[in-house]
C-alpha cells in the first residue's frame, strides 16, 4: 500500500523550495534589468574593456630569448648574423649575448644573395618555442648539435623578412 507522507515532511520541502523560488525570480528580474552589454563602450562592466593594450613587437634582441616571448613578434635590427647553419637558417646575436637562432621562412623575403658572418641584418618574424633535435634537424636540414643547441635555448625566431643592414 501506498505509504502516506507525513504532514512535517511536507512543510520541510515548502521550507526550503519558496526561498528558492524567491531568490531565482529575483535574479531573473535583476539580469532583466541589468541587460547586455554596451558593445562600444570601453571599460563598461561585463565587457573585455575594448582599449586592451595591444603587445608591441619585440625591438631588443634579450627580450627574445625570454621563454615568454613566445607567440610574440619581434622587429630586431642591426642583428649580426653570427653562424650559418644552413641555406635558410643561422645563429645571430652579438658576441658577448647568448645566440638567437633563425629559421627564414620559405616565402620570406630576404635578399638575393646569401648571408655570410658578420652580416649586419633587420629580422622580422614570431618568437616560436623550439621543437623536438629530431624534427628540427629533419625541418631545417640542420646536424643533430644544431638542433640540441636550439631546443636547449627554448626558442627560436621565424623570420617573415630578412634585410641586409652591412657589415659590422
Amino acid at each position: 500500500m501506498a505509504e502516506q507522507m507525513r504532514p512535517g515532511r511536507r512543510r520541510a520541502v515548502a521550507r526550503l523550495g519558496v526561498p528558492g523560488l524567491i531568490v531565482a525570480v529575483l535574479t531573473l528580474v535583476a539580469l532583466w534589468r541589468i541587460g547586455p552589454p554596451v558593445p562600444d563602450q570601453p571599460g563598461a562592466a561585463g565587457t573585455t574593456g575594448g582599449n586592451a593594450r595591444v603587445l608591441e613587437p619585440l625591438t631588443h634582441f634579450p627580450d627574445v630569448l625570454t621563454a615568454n616571448a613566445v607567440g610574440r613578434r619581434a622587429s630586431l635590427e642591426n642583428v649580426p648574423v653570427r653562424q650559418l647553419t644552413s641555406g635558410s637558417t643561422f645563429w645571430a646575436g652579438e658576441l658577448d649575448a647568448d645566440p638567437v637562432f633563425v629559421v627564414v621562412e620559405k616565402a620570406a623575403q630576404r635578399p638575393a644573395r646569401a648571408f655570410e658572418p658578420g652580416m649586419r641584418v633587420m629580422l622580422v618574424g614570431t618568437v616560436e618555442p623550439a621543437p623536438d633535435p629530431e624534427a628540427a634537424a629533419r625541418a631545417w636540414g640542420v646536424d643533430q648539435s644544431t638542433a640540441r643547441a636550439v631546443k636547449h635555448a627554448g626558442v627560436y625566431l621565424r623570420a617573415t623578412e630578412v634585410t641586409p643592414r652591412g657589415t659590422k
